[in-house]
């Protein structure tokens, strides 16, 4: 009984103390490793370079703030983490909080490497969970996360305004001048998880009161020339084909342009965010289907998936495979012909500040800018 009681010891101790931790010193440097020992004033380290005793004195104290999904949030030292949870020395004293009610947390040890530790690749240093920027879409995908509550944006195509942290409406402008009066509720169903893998489910719609989708046909076009002195004297040349969008009978500024139709599109997006193992930044997986309806038409579908990773705070990076039959790149718009169903962009995100932000990518329109108020 006793043997058994001290092999519980002692296998409880090994899972205490086979930690893998990270200590950023006030020297600058930053170790990594298995925690094997601990005593009153020192860490023992199982590093790859071998083991190293660290003073608690001489590690660098933590600050972060502590974003609760209730809407609190916590500043102070961080003492201690786990799987479970943090303890956090405030200013009112010290609190334990799980992981579970943890919205996010920003560290204040994001900053330059310093001098002397610098390589290709590291400019930063710390942990920062979160980049600048959260993407709501993946150029005109949606992902599962919402702008957040009480943010308004303006970009080049469209704005757009939270309601709440789980609601936002946004809307094409550019269509306003064409008599397209649109909106596009998005709501997040569930967001769930913890700092280390977040999930988020949402749906919503986009309805128009009239103008083309953003679906295009091969059509057949015959081309033909007026002689205006005999005007019977008409010259037919051989028919064509030509990229039009769904919808279009005639050219946008023709004379008979129609597009008075209401249509709608109706879309749902998963998204799953997870921690890096460097404790800098995320990568998020999103997939994701939109359905296109306009009359005289049967629906049009479109599947995509997306990964975005930040590469730095400030920089994010962005590759998306689609599949929509009702889609032309640039290169079957210029060779007037279906090439494939299947399609891909990349591109990436940067961060000038929070409010803005700036991005290119392969398919059109190329140039992402957003600006938050």
């Amino acid at each position: 009984m006793k043997k058994s009681i001290l092999i519980i010891i002692l296998l409880y101790s090994g899972i205490i103390y086979a930690q893998e931790k990270t200590f950023f010193l006030k020297s600058g440097d930053k170790v990594s490793g298995t925690l094997t020992a601990e005593t009153d004033s020192t860490y023992a380290i199982e590093t790859t370079f071998g083991s190293v005793t660290i003073n608690k004195k001489d590690i660098k104290p933590e600050e972060a703030i502590v974003y609760l999904k209730s809407g609190d949030k916590l500043k102070g030292v961080i003492l201690s983490e786990s799987d479970e949870g943090i303890k956090v020395k405030a200013q009112f004293g010290e609190v334990s909080i799980s992981k579970e009610k943890i919205e996010r947390i920003d560290f204040k040890s994001m900053g330059a490497v310093g001098r002397g530790f610098k390589r290709p690749g590291q400019t930063e240093d710390g942990r920062w969970y979160y980049g600048k920027e959260r993407l709501i879409d993946v150029y005109f995908d949606p992902t599962g996360y919402t702008v957040g509550d009480n943010v308004l944006y303006l970009s080049l195509l469209s704005w757009g305004y939270g309601l709440s942290d789980r609601f936002q409406i946004t809307s094409k402008w550019g269509g306003y001048f064409l008599g397209d009066l649109n909106f596009r509720p998005k709501y997040t169903v569930f967001k769930k998880g913890t700092l280390k893998s977040e999930h988020a489910f949402a749906i919503g719609g986009h309805f128009h009161m009239r103008g083309y989708p953003s679906k295009y046909e091969l059509k057949t076009v015959k081309d033909y020339s007026v002689n205006w002195e005999n005007e019977t004297d008409t010259t037919w040349y051989e028919p064509r084909n030509e990229w039009r969008r769904v919808g279009e009978e005639g050219y946008l500024f023709d004379e008979d342009r129609g597009g008075d139709k209401m249509w709608m599109e109706y879309f749902a997006a998963y998204t799953i965010s997870n921690l890096k193992k460097s404790g800098q930044g995320r990568v998020n997986h999103t997939i994701g289907a939109t359905l296109t309806t306009y009359p005289g038409y049967d629906p049009m579908p479109r599947a995509y998936y997306a990964i975005h990773a930040d590469a730095r705070r400030n920089l994010k990076l962005i590759f998306e495979a689609f599949y929509d039959p009702y889609w032309a790149s640039a290169l079957e718009f210029a060779d007037n012909k279906e090439i494939t169903e299947v399609d891909f962009d990349f591109g990436f995100i940067y961060a000038y500040s929070e409010s803005l932000q700036i991005g290119i990518h392969f398919q059109r329109p190329w140039i992402a800018f957003y600006y938050k108020f």
